[in-house]
């Protein structure tokens, strides 16, 4: 099953169930991570804004296709916006990755062989 999250009217799926999907996101996640190291922590306010921004606005065209950052923050380079839209991302995908492992487990729990309980013994050292 696949979560939906949705930010500024477009609606987006999460679905780490499916190889294809998880392939885009562990892409996009690494690209990130990549390019957070080259960042630019210095610099004026609006040049940091700018990259750190970009960080979001790659992740999300990588996974969703591009074209996603502008259908998410139109022609807006805003650090607030990116940090929303981040945290509805990965609070659906926190929740899908929830439900498939309760999936799992009450799969296994279901279809596991029952063990026979064995009746309780008193030892003989107790007798």
């Amino acid at each position: 099953m696949s979560q939906k999250w949705s930010y500024n009217g477009q609606e987006f799926e999460v679905d780490l169930q499916d190889a294809d999907f998880t392939e885009r996101y562990e892409t996009s996640f690494n690209r990130m991570a990549d390019e957070e190291k080259i960042l630019q922590k210095a610099g004026t306010n609006s040049e940091i804004i700018r990259g750190y921004c970009m960080l979001f606005f790659h992740l999300f065209d990588g996974i969703y296709g591009q074209g996603t950052a502008e259908k998410l923050f139109g022609n807006k380079v805003n650090a607030g916006l990116c940090d929303d839209a981040y945290e509805a991302f990965l609070d659906a995908a926190k929740r899908n990755s929830q439900e498939a492992a309760q999936r799992r487990s009450e799969s296994l729990a279901r279809y596991a062989p029952k063990q026979k309980r064995q009746p309780h013994r008193k030892d003989v050292n107790e007798i």
